[in-house]
């Protein structure tokens, strides 16, 4: 079967004040099969968010090859970019129609993606009057009402507590076990990566330093002993990347309260 997302010998440079030329991308290959979870972990400056661009055609000042064959590509940033001045159901109505989706569709879509995000209530209520978590849900929902073959997602919940991110990236993971859209999901939280991929691509410096399979079972829970170890692997292989070893990170306790449970899982992310 043909991969959603092939990308061959990809290079990307620019030339900095003083003159000298920086490569930000170092002769990527990659390949992300038709449904496949897969999250790209590394630092801030790495060039993850450069290789989002560039897949989604934003960015098209490079060198090498990357194609995607899956449709239309959803794209969810850091903020939530919602237009202020329109609702809840005003910003997908805009999304839709920019995508001439065509309208007879729109009330399914718009009705299955609230209701899968505990939004179908929010519909008239405008972005300053609902949550940060609740924004950034809605944008999720805008992302996939237009239903893209693809979705890129560039740290999406890294602004949000740890808590209101946890309930997401269930209901994230909930969404893909449905849909099984091809997601590429960019982060620097280990545990995170741990709970929602298939597979780790580890990044650091514009390429690719360990790919790492995700052999746990799903349906996944966060509690689950096995990515919290898995985790702890990644954030080595991420610590020998960047040429130093990864602050410690504690050994769960096995019967451990929900405040444990918080304490471990915020470790973990505070190790990146």
């Amino acid at each position: 079967m043909k991969p959603a997302i092939h990308v061959a010998s990809l290079r990307k440079t620019f030339k900095g004040r003083d003159g000298a030329t920086h490569t930000v991308l170092k002769n990527l290959d990659l390949e992300v099969g038709v449904g496949e979870f897969l999250c790209i972990l590394g630092p801030s400056g790495c060039g993850k968010s450069t290789l989002l661009n560039v897949l989604a055609g934003l960015d098209k000042v490079y060198e090498g090859r990357a194609s995607v064959s899956s449709g239309r590509i959803g794209y969810l940033f850091q903020e939530p970019r919602l237009l202020p001045w329109l609702t809840a159901e005003g910003n997908l109505d805009f999304a839709l129609a920019s995508c001439r989706v065509p309208t007879e569709r729109w009330d399914q879509l718009k009705s299955r993606y609230l209701a899968m995000t505990g939004l179908s209530d929010y519909r008239t209520y405008y972005p300053h009057q609902i949550s940060g978590g609740m924004a950034q849900r809605l944008a999720l929902v805008r992302a996939l009402c237009v239903e893209p073959g693809i979705l890129l997602m560039d740290e999406p919940f890294s602004g949000l507590d740890e808590i209101t991110a946890r309930r997401i990236r269930t209901d994230l993971l909930t969404i893909w076990e449905e849909t099984r859209k091809t997601i590429v999901f960019v982060t620097h939280n280990a545990y995170e990566a741990c709970f929602l991929a298939d597979r780790i691509l580890v990044m650091s410096g514009g390429a690719f330093q360990q790919e790492m399979p995700v052999p746990i079972a799903r349906p996944r829970s966060y509690d689950d002993s096995a990515v919290f170890e898995l985790s702890r692997d990644v954030i080595k292989a991420f610590g020998d990347g960047m040429g130093r070893e990864p602050a410690p990170v504690a050994v769960p306790k096995p019967h451990s309260n929900l405040v444990d449970d918080l304490d471990r899982h915020t470790a973990a992310r505070m190790n990146l």
